[in-house]
Formats: C-alpha cells, sequence, structure tokens
C-alpha cells in the first residue's frame, strides 16, 4: 500500500515539476558560470558565534548538512541502484544538478525580504501565511512535523539499528541507546542541536571521505566500467537489442529523483528552516551555502558511495567496507552509521521544532511534548523495516513539496542573477 501511495505522488507530474522550476531556477540565478560556483568555496568554514537571538552561518548551514548528508546519501543510493538500476545514479545527478537552482531559491524566498532593518520570514510556512495561505501554511508544518518523526527520525534510525543489530546487538538495546542520545541531543533545544551539529558534521564527513576515497583507490581498475554502467543504464541502452524500456527509464527517473529528493532536499523546503534562523542579514550568502549542501551532498558523498558499489559489485556500502578494510571497517562504519543518522534525527527535530515556533509561539509545553515523542520515536524506529520506513519517508518528503513549490512559482520575481 505505502509502495502504491509513493508511486502515485512521485509519478511523472511531480518529477517534471521539479524539473521544470529547477531548470528556471538555474537558469535566472545563472549558476553555471565558474565565478558563481567559484563562489561557494570562498564561504567561511569555521564555527563563529552569533551576536543575536538566531544561530550563525556557519552553525545553521552545518545543521542543514546534517539534515541531507545522512542515510540517504549512504544506504539510499544502495536502494536506488537496486530498484532503479545504475541509471537512477545519472538522473539522481540531473535532479541534483538542477536542484541547486531550487535550493538557492527556497532559502533566498525562506528569509522574505527586508524589514526594519533586519530580514523577514522564516521558512515555507511562514512566508505562505505572510501572502494569505494560511491553509496551505498548515498543511506544509503538518507535513513538515510528520516528515521529521518519518524521513528524519524512523529511516535513519531503521537503517542504522538493522546494521547494529546484524552484530549481534538486541534491537531492544539498540532503541534504549538511541532513545537516550536523541533525548540528550534534543532536549538542549535549537541552540544545542546546532552547536552539535556544527562540530560533529564535519568530523564524520571528512573519516567518509576518506574511508570512501581508499576503496576507490583499491578498485580503481573497475571505475571506467562503473561510469559506463551508469549512463548506459540511464536510458536503457543495455536493453536496446530487447527494445527500448519505457519502464526502465520511468523507474529509473523516479527513483534517481525521489532518492535525490531524500538525500538533498531540494524542493522541499526542509534545510531554509534552518538556514532562515541565522543571525544574518545576507540571505544571499545563506542560500550560497545551500548550493554547497548539494553539490557535497550529492556529487561528492553520494557519488563516492555509488561508485564504490558499482567497482564492489555490491547493493550495501557496509559489505563494502568490511571487504575492503576486513573487520576494523566494519566496526568504523557502523560508528559512522551512528554519527550521520544522528546527526539527520536532530536536525529534523530542529526543522520540527521551527514548525512547533509557529504553531505555539508561547507553548513551552509544546517543545517538550514533540521532543519526547521525538526522542520515544527513535525508540520504536527500531523495529520498523527500512523499505517501509523509505516508502513512507517518500510520501512525506512529497506533502511537503508541493506547498513549498507554489511559494516559489509565487515568489518567483525575488531570485535574481547571482553576482
Amino acid at each position: 500500500m505505502l509502495e502504491s501511495i509513493k508511486n502515485a505522488v512521485w509519478g511523472m507530474p511531480t518529477v517534471l515539476l521539479l524539473l521544470v522550476l529547477g531548470v528556471y531556477f538555474s537558469i535566472k540565478i545563472k549558476f553555471w558560470r565558474f565565478a558563481v560556483v567559484k563562489s561557494i568555496f570562498s564561504l567561511p568554514f569555521t564555527p563563529k558565534k552569533s551576536n543575536g537571538s538566531g544561530i550563525s552561518s556557519f552553525a545553521a548551514a552545518a545543521t542543514a548538512l546534517g539534515g541531507t548528508v545522512g542515510i540517504g546519501s549512504i544506504f539510499g543510493v544502495g536502494i536506488a541502484i537496486a530498484v532503479g538500476g545504475a541509471g537512477s545514479i545519472f538522473w539522481m545527478w540531473v535532479c541534483s544538478f538542477f536542484g541547486i537552482g531550487l535550493k538557492y531559491a527556497e532559502i533566498k524566498i525562506a528569509f522574505g525580504k527586508k524589514g526594519k532593518g533586519r530580514l523577514s520570514g522564516g521558512g515555507a510556512h511562514r512566508r505562505l501565511c505572510e501572502l494569505g495561505y494560511k491553509r496551505l501554511s498548515t498543511l506544509f508544518c503538518i507535513a513538515a512535523l510528520l516528515a521529521s518523526f518519518t524521513t528524519g527520525n524512523i529511516t535513519q534510525i531503521g537503517v542504522a539499528s538493522e546494521l547494529i543489530a546484524a552484530h549481534g546487538i538486541s534491537r531492544g538495546f539498540v532503541g534504549a541507546g538511541c532513545f537516550i542520545s536523541v533525548a540528550l541531543a534534543v532536549f538542549g533545544g535549537r541552540r544545542a542541536i546546532a552547536g552539535i551539529n556544527s562540530r560533529l558534521v564535519p568530523a564524520a564527513c571528512i573519516l567518509y571521505i576518506g574511508a570512501t576515497a581508499t576503496v576507490l583507490a583499491l578498485n580503481f581498475r573497475d571505475i571506467p566500467k562503473a561510469i559506463s554502467e551508469i549512463l548506459s543504464s540511464a536510458f536503457g541502452l543495455d536493453s536496446m537489442l530487447g527494445g527500448f524500456s519505457g519502464a526502465l527509464l520511468s523507474r529509473a527517473l523516479r527513483e534517481g529523483f525521489a532518492r535525490s529528493m531524500f538525500s538533498n532536499e531540494a524542493g522541499m523546503g526542509s534545510s531554509p528552516l534552518a538556514h532562515a534562523t541565522a543571525d544574518t542579514e545576507n540571505s544571499e550568502t545563506q542560500a550560497r551555502w545551500g548550493i554547497f549542501e548539494i553539490f557535497f551532498d550529492t556529487f561528492v558523498v553520494s557519488t563516492l558511495t555509488a561508485l564504490c558499489l558499482l567497482t564492489s559489485g555490491k547493493r550495501d556500502i557496509s559489505e563494502v567496507f568490511g571487504k575492503s578494510f576486513g573487520n576494523i571497517g566494519e566496526i568504523g562504519f557502523l560508528i559512522l552509521t551512528a554519527v550521520f543518522a544522528l546527526a539527520s534525527v536532530i536536525s529534523w527535530c530542529y526543522y520540527g521544532e521551527c514548525c512547533i515556533a509557529y504553531a505555539f509561539p508561547n507553548g513551552r509545553a509544546a517543545f517538550y511534548i514533540y521532543r519526547a515523542l521525538f526522542a520515544l520515536c527513535a525508540f520504536f524506529g527500531v523495529y520498523i523495516s527500512g523499505e517501509s520506513a523509505f516508502a513512507l519517508a517518500d510520501i512525506c518528503n512529497a506533502l511537503m513539496t508541493l506547498p513549498n513549490l507554489f511559494l516559489l512559482i509565487l515568489c518567483r520575481n525575488e531570485i535574481e542573477r547571482i553576482e
């Protein structure tokens, strides 16, 4: 049933809408110019304290990156290859390339226009309400809260716990550990979450890139073959003798776009919830952090993962680490998975709290109830299978995406060429 609903909401209309708007905004900001690409690497890659009521620009970016670089960038790639074939990686690249325009636009629009010396706004839900679309604003909030429990919690915990349980540790023990870890992190509030992620995420990413790069160095002879498989499978060229497989192309397209959305969240309106709380008056700089997010998540982490899987002939990245590094690799990957999962989970709690703050501006009790439910969800997430969790997450992602894309269409004139 979940798979049927997922296929309906992730049909060709949704895929085409994402692609058309992605192309539109990429053209509008003139992303392909070298000066724009170069500018994202001149951003301040060091933590700075916030001087206002929000969080620092770097902390906001790290929190958003924590939500994107996680289970979707690692295990989600394996699922995309298993379901849609190696060609789904090509469509993931396409979606992400044009998703850069979407990500930049949604972060820029989330800030709103300048008011009395500062930026107003604070996410798709606030902007929709300001523009008079209160019902859509409410729908986005509900979808974001549901996604925080599914995309951001159950899916991350479910996949990580399956890996840990495979090493002989009981699910009940894993669930208790997840509950305690998440509770300790989220009950500190949004500032604590941002502080944890600004240290945790960069360290975990560096270690993962180093490990996957080593795997590819060991399998470097198979890299050209893996790239060839991605390109040929993208259009069903390997099935040309038996007739062009429209079903294969459709499946690769849908899975590539769904996995790309799960991984980098371009068009969902989730990461702007963190970016829009940054203590900055320069929304363009913060939006450039969004460009870096997609570049790093898809074209670095997810691509390295995909190449490791294809060159090793595996569909599970944990098997690749075990094959390449032995027991040390398996243990190291186990720790990295737990770190990435925790970073994603607490980032999504941050997103959920942004919606709670909007719905209950004076209700401190609402925050404590949400945090308690969120931590409990982490405990029960260990008992939910990975495939069901991913299907449910994809559905919630689509429910967030549609109101957000509507907002982007409404506010399209606020987006200008990047200088």
